[in-house]
């Protein structure tokens, strides 16, 4: 491979700073052959970069070092694969986060005003920062059922006893997550009807669960399940982790009456990765923090915050509300243009664009390019798999599921449950991946990827 990128710019593309093409002249093949020291005087973030001189980082390369491959996102802000990359601004004021020791707790309630502000929560509603929105999950529901009651914090999740311990949640809407429900001990009751959903309601049940990235598979809309709840006095809670942007639902979901909505904050937020956001009741939140750490003796005690995490989230949460998001799509628009551009002498053209900003699950847009195979005899997942093979670097990963590694089934079949709900169909002519994690510059090197893929390919 013969891209014009220098060591630098290459692990500036992994994170480490910001991306700046060098000569053309200089070959992919020695990005990793020549070892550079960072000099002291050097800055990211307004902050010194100290210099490694021994031990981990000091050849410059830390994925060489521990032999593993850094990826060019082309598949989305999957967890697999590391989510998404901080901006500067979130590093900083993680950075700056460091500086101090705090009151862990005192610090999350400051946070969580912080997040009503900007999210314009209604009235008696708080936020709080979670170890990720699954950990929102287990938080969230151990919360509505120990309360602020010290006894069933420390025995959940043995909740045999405990008054109201059933969480009744519709079919179509069961997925991998709900073994975080599962995990603190609740009962999942599956419905498919309204009318199976007011009769499944019984003295034990404590909340109705709506995970909203499924909302256009069930019978039961979120209105419905939110005023269902109300009238028989349960909570409601709406895993949205993966349903923004649009931004504007941060506060729509919470208006509609949910008492606890959790969002991921390591997607398009581009917050720290191992970050979640909690919007509910002030009640609620102070008893799902009552079961998170800094508490010991709690099931959330593993969901651990850092006080570096929470500053981190909540500047990526300002930066992402206050963005402006119709640049942001010029931006990407912009990218797949320049692939566009390197391709299309081969016969390779691009389709419509795909954006329904109204969809559900990491709403962003979806760039392909159509194959002419009168000319080329190669086909779409050939080109992708081509482009996963790229090396000393990937350019994206066709062997990451959403769901992770699996393990073995004793039973015989398949032991990966996890179904896509949402995608767009197969043609094995084309080929197409989403453009919005992609860091300046990247989009240059898979074009210029791509011009070898075809070039190399068979003539048809």
């Amino acid at each position: 491979m013969k891209f014009g990128w220098s060591r630098r710019s290459f692990l500036a593309a992994m994170g480490a700073a910001s991306c700046l093409f060098a000569p053309s002249r200089l070959k992919a093949a020695g990005i990793f052959g020549k070892k550079r020291k960072p000099a002291a005087t050097e800055s990211l973030d307004g902050a010194s970069i100290v210099a490694i001189t021994t031990g981990l980082g000091s050849t410059g390369d830390i994925y060489a070092e521990l032999g593993v491959t850094p990826l060019v996102n082309i598949n989305g802000t999957v967890t697999v694969i590391g989510g998404s990359v901080m901006r500067p601004e979130v590093m900083e004021l993680m950075r700056r986060g460091n500086e101090h020791f705090v009151l862990i707790d005192e610090l999350e309630i400051a946070a969580g005003k912080f997040i009503a502000n900007l999210c314009r929560s209604p009235a008696g509603y708080t936020g709080l920062v979670t170890a990720g929105a699954a950990a929102a999950l287990v938080v969230g529901y151990a919360g509505m059922m120990t309360e602020d009651l010290e006894p069933r914090m420390r025995s959940i999740p043995d909740v045999s006893d405990f008054p109201r311990n059933e969480v009744i949640i519709q079919k179509s809407h069961r997925y991998p997550f709900d073994h975080q429900i599962r995990q603190t001990g609740a009962k999942l009751v599956e419905v498919e009807t309204r009318e199976e959903m007011i009769a499944a309601i019984n003295p034990k049940t404590v909340a109705i669960h709506f995970t909203n990235i499924l909302s256009d598979k069930g019978k039961v809309s979120g209105p419905e399940t939110v005023a269902i709840a109300k009238e028989h006095s349960l909570y409601t809670f709406n895993d949205a982790a993966a349903d923004v942007p649009p931004v504007e639902r941060l506060w729509q979901y919470p208006a509609l009456g949910f008492d606890m909505v959790a969002f991921s904050g390591g997607k398009d937020i581009r917050g720290p990765q191992a970050a979640g956001i909690l919007i509910g009741r002030q009640d609620l939140m102070h008893y799902a923090l009552l079961n998170m750490s800094p508490q010991e003796d709690r099931i959330g005690r593993c969901c651990k915050v850092g006080k570096e995490t929470i500053f981190g989230m909540l500047k990526a949460l300002e930066l992402f509300v206050n963005q402006n998001y119709d640049a942001i799509l010029r931006v990407y628009d912009e990218r797949a243009q320049v692939i566009t551009d390197a391709i299309e002498k081969f016969g390779v053209t691009a389709l419509p664009r795909q954006y329904n900003p109204q969809a559900l699950g990491n709403v962003t847009p979806r760039y392909s390019w159509k194959i002419d195979r009168a000319k080329l005899g190669i086909s779409g997942q050939e080109v992708m798999q081509k482009l996963a093979d790229t090396r000393p670097f990937g350019i994206g990963s066709l062997g990451a599921g959403a769901s992770g590694m699996r393990g073995r089934n004793p039973d015989g079949g398949s032991a990966d449950t996890h179904v896509g709900h949402h995608g767009p169909p197969h043609d094995p002519d084309s080929f197409g991946f989403a453009v919005w994690q992609l860091k300046d510059g990247e989009d240059k090197l898979i074009a210029d990827r791509l011009v070898e893929i075809f070039r190399a390919a068979p003539k048809a």
